[in-house]
């Protein structure tokens, strides 16, 4: 017990060292800098900064939140992002063990709070970030199926290529899901053409839906995605139904909220175990429902804001979906 609690303080601490690495990926990103040279500097006064002021989380606090020479007001952004990854970290740590397993899991949610990071500071996703995700999530599944290929080899277990082997290893789950992730986000974004004249969603959240795709497979795809509806959804919660109410837009009401107990209840029967992806027809069927009510739903916001400009609010999807990425990657 007590070396397990050691192992897990250093599993935070490395969670912490990592996220402070991550608040310089996300702000030399942003501001096209190499995120290696020059050493750490305050970006108001731009004077570089001595090594016990990188100290995660602590810095901040015995700094007060104030750069230590111009004395301007540091980004809450530091100790947050810091504190998230530790979280993380250890929480991947606890769920995995030591493991291959674990490894991708710590890059990919350092990915994964990379893109959300700029996305959330200045609603921009960049490409790179999104095709590494899917290239490392491509590269999971191939060496996954690698190592069970290999156990049943030295199991010496008789092996043949089946239709249900051809279709449902991770390298072909990955593959269909990153087309899912670009045909589905797209045909929601463009349907925002004819609903309000624009885009739905940007088209780095088609790419963050294909990198997931290719890390989760197709099927945890859809419920990556409905969850991520009512994740953004949430947060616009208040705004959203002051607005329907306000305009007596019941219909749009109503469809949401089965949207969100539809999606609640296929959750709950995948965790129960009461549907699972061995009974393709079933889980075919409940996904393809959820995705009717999630278009349903997406349709009547968007011609509700059509008809209601006041009500426009812009947050982006892609925190959106890292969140519901974090839920199905612990959960």
């Amino acid at each position: 017990m007590g070396a397990m609690i050691i192992f897990l303080i250093l599993v935070f601490i490395t969670g912490l060292c990592i996220g402070s690495f991550l608040n310089v990926v996300i702000l030399r990103t942003l501001s096209e800098e190499s995120i290696v040279f020059p050493a750490s500097k305050c970006p108001k006064c731009q004077t570089p900064l001595k090594w016990w002021h990188n100290i995660p989380v602590l810095s901040y606090l015995f700094l007060r939140g104030k750069c230590a020479f111009c004395h301007e007001r540091i980004s809450i952004q530091y100790p947050i992002v810091e504190l998230f990854t530790a979280i993380i970290f250890t929480l991947m740590f606890m769920k995995f063990g030591v493991s291959i397993d674990l490894v991708f899991a710590w890059i990919i949610s350092s990915l994964l709070i990379v893109i959300a990071g700029t996305d959330i500071k200045e609603k921009v996703v960049y490409d790179l970030h999104a095709y590494l995700l899917a290239g490392i999530g491509f590269l999971y599944a191939i060496i996954v199926t690698c190592i069970s290929l290999y156990q049943i080899q030295q199991a010496g277990t008789p092996f043949e290529f089946t239709k249900y082997i051809i279709m449902n290893n991770p390298i072909t789950m990955s593959l269909l899901g990153i087309l899912a992730g670009i045909v589905i986000l797209e045909i929601c974004a463009r349907a925002g053409y004819l609903i309000v004249g624009t885009r739905a969603f940007g088209e780095g959240d088609t790419f963050i839906a294909a990198g997931l795709g290719a890390l989760l497979g197709w099927k945890a795809l859809l419920v990556v995605l409905g969850m991520s509806v009512i994740i953004q959804v949430i947060l616009f919660l208040p705004i959203f139904i002051k607005g329907m109410i306000k305009n007596k837009d019941w219909k749009t009401l109503i469809t949401f909220l089965v949207f969100v107990l539809f999606a609640i209840t296929f959750y709950a029967l995948q965790y129960y175990r009461a549907i699972t992806v061995e009974n393709i027809a079933l889980y075919t069927a409940f996904a393809i429902v959820l995705g009717i009510l999630g278009i349903l739903s997406c349709i009547f916001i968007f011609k509700g804001l059509r008809e209601h400009p006041e009500n426009r609010t812009y947050m982006p999807f892609g925190p959106a979906m890292v969140a519901a990425a974090f839920i199905a990657l612990l959960l």
